[in-house]
């Protein structure tokens, strides 16, 4: 893994996309990719899955309606 600190006996990735939509149903507020070291990670392996984890946790988001609900102050009429 492109990780500075790789913890044996870890998630498989299959656990961890399995984990975060079980979490992202509720609803989540913030999302962190940390440990992503490039120096480390010679064939991207991990930065795809941390793109990958960002992608899910946004279609998640967007699929349960927890995203793009709240309307902006761009969005309200304008009266004069």
């Amino acid at each position: 893994p492109g990780t500075g600190w790789p913890e044996p006996g870890g998630f498989l990735p299959r656990e961890a996309l399995k984990l975060l939509g079980l979490v992202t149903a509720p609803g989540i507020c913030g999302l962190e990719v940390v440990e992503v070291s490039p120096p480390y990670d010679t064939s991207d392996i991990t930065a795809l899955f941390g793109v990958r984890v960002v992608v899910e946790a946004l279609g998640s988001m967007v699929a349960h309606g927890n995203l793009g609900k709240h309307k902006s102050i761009i969005d309200k009429p304008v009266s004069f």
